[in-house]
C-alpha cells in the first residue's frame, strides 16, 4: 500500500514523500520511498512501482538477499514486541526506518554508517524533508539505535558488532558532535503568570473553549505534574482523608507501564482542584464527545498544550513551555523549606540527585499566587 506525506522545508518549499510496503506470505517484507517536487509525481509512482512489484515479486527477494534483518526491519520488529514505551520515544525509533540507514543490514553496520548518519542528522536530508537537529539529538538517535541492536544480539541472536557503535560514539562525543541535553532551568515571572492567567480566564469567559487553562496551569505548578499525567488523575484514585493522588504509568527510564506512584495533594493544589470541580467548569469540559467522566480533566493532553503555546506567541512571552511550569512547581517547594524527602512526597522524583539542584535557592522576592491570580484577572476582565 502506498502513501504520500506532505512535509515543509526550513526554506517553506514543500516535498512529497511517497512510500510503498508491501507485506505478502512467503515474502520478505518491503519497504521503498522516494521524495517529489509535487504530490501528483509521488502518487504516479507509487501507481508504477505497486504494479512492478505485482508484477515481478522477485523484485522483493532481491531487496533482502543478503542474510539477516536491515535496520529499519530491526527497529519494526522492535517496537512490535516492546509496547511499553512512550509515544515520543516511539515516534523517534520509527522515524529512524526512513533514513539511509536503515536499509544497512544490522549484520554490516559499521561505525562510518553511524558516523554518517549522525552528520547527516545533524545538517539535515532534504530528500526526506528533514531539518537540521541539536547534538543532544543525535545522541538520542543513538541510543535507541543501542538499545534495537542490544536486543537483536541478546533475543534474537542476530549477529551484531555493538563495538563498531560504541566506538562511533566514542568518536563523535571527543569531537562534541553528540553531547547531552542542557538542564533547562527556565522559571516563569509573576508578569508572565499573571498574563497568562489573564489570557486563559478571557478566552474562557468570552469563547466556547471547554479547556480552563487559566485552572490547569496552576494546577501543573502546585502539584508538579507532567501534562499527561494531568488527564490521568482518576476521581476514584483521590484519597482527601490522607490528601494522597495515585497517578498511573508515571514516566520512568525503564518504562512506564505498571509504575503507579501517589503524590502528596497539597492546600494550594487542593484549592485548584476544587475550582476544577466546580459544576460550571465540569460540566463545560464533558460538554467534550470524547471525555471521559471519571477523571479530574477529561480533556486531550495535546489539545491543551496546543493552546499552550498558541497563548505564549499571543502574549510575547519568550520560550516558556507547558513542562517548565513542573520546574517552577519543585522550586516553590525548595524555597518553601521543604527537604529532599518532602519534595519527593510532592513530585515523585526516584532519585534524590534530580533535586539537588533545587536546594539552597534563594527565595524570589515576588512570586505570585494562584488566588492573587484570579482575582486580578477577574477585576481586569470586568473592568
Amino acid at each position: 500500500m502506498g502513501t504520500v506525506t506532505e512535509r515543509i522545508l526550513s526554506t517553506g518549499v514543500k516535498k512529497y514523500r511517497a512510500q510503498v510496503r508491501v507485506k505478502r506470505q512467503d515474502l520478505p517484507n518491503f519497504t521503498e520511498s522516494k521524495t517529489f517536487s509535487t504530490r501528483k509525481l509521488a502518487e504516479v509512482w507509487i501507481k508504477k512501482r505497486e504494479y512492478e512489484l505485482e508484477t515481478n515479486p522477485e523484485l522483493m527477494i532481491s531487496a533482502n538477499i543478503s542474510k539477516g534483518m536491515a535496520l529499519a526491519e530491526a527497529l519494526e520488529k522492535y517496537l512490535k514486541e516492546n509496547v511499553d514505551f512512550g509515544r515520543s520515544k516511539r515516534m523517534g525509533m520509527r522515524y529512524l526506518t526512513n533514513w539511509p540507514i536503515g536499509r544497512v543490514k544490522i549484520s554490516e553496520l559499521t561505525r562510518k554508517d553511524f558516523t554518517d548518519h549522525t552528520y547527516l542528522r545533524r545538517s539535515g536530508y532534504p530528500e526526506i524533508a528533514a531539518d537540521p537537529i541539536e547534538s543532544s539529538t543525535a545522541l538520542q538517535d543513538l541510543q535507541y539505535l543501542k538499545v534495537v541492536l542490544t536486543h537483536a544480539d541478546l533475543v534474537w541472536g542476530e549477529k551484531v558488532n555493538l563495538f563498531e557503535l560504541e566506538q562511533a560514539m566514542k568518536g563523535l562525543r571527543n569531537a562534541r558532535v553528540i553531547t547531552k541535553s542542557k538542564k533547562r532551568d527556565r522559571l516563569a515571572t509573576s508578569n508572565e503568570l499573571q498574563l497568562l492567567t489573564n489570557y486563559f480566564y478571557r478566552r474562557w469567559k468570552t469563547s466556547k473553549t471547554s479547556m480552563p487553562l487559566h485552572l490547569i496551569m496552576w494546577l501543573a505548578i502546585y502539584t508538579c505534574r507532567r501534562e499527561d499525567e494531568l488527564t490521568r488523575l482518576f476521581l476514584d484514585e483521590y484519597d482527601r482523608h490522607h490528601h494522597e493522588w495515585k497517578v498511573f504509568d508515571l514516566k520512568n527510564p525503564n518504562g512506564s507501564a505498571g509504575n503507579h506512584k501517589s503524590f502528596l495533594v497539597t492546600e494550594k493544589a487542593e484549592l485548584v482542584v476544587q475550582e476544577i470541580m466546580k459544576s460550571d467548569v465540569r460540566d463545560r469540559m464533558l460538554r467534550l464527545d470524547s471525555a471521559n467522566p471519571s477523571v479530574l480533566l477529561p480533556l486531550n493532553a495535546k489539545s491543551f498544550a496546543a493552546r499552550w503555546r498558541e497563548a505564549i506567541k499571543m502574549t510575547g512571552i519568550d520560550d516558556l513551555r507547558f513542562h517548565d511550569l513542573r520546574h517552577e512547581g519543585i522550586t516553590r517547594l525548595a524555597e518553601d523549606g521543604l527537604t529532599i524527602p518532602q519534595m519527593q512526597q510532592v513530585s515523585l522524583h526516584e532519585s534524590w540527585e534530580s533535586l539537588r539542584r533545587y536546594v539552597n535557592l534563594k527565595n524570589r522576592r515576588e512570586r505570585l499566587d494562584f488566588k492573587d491570580a484570579m482575582q486580578i484577572a477577574k477585576a481586569g476582565y470586568e473592568s
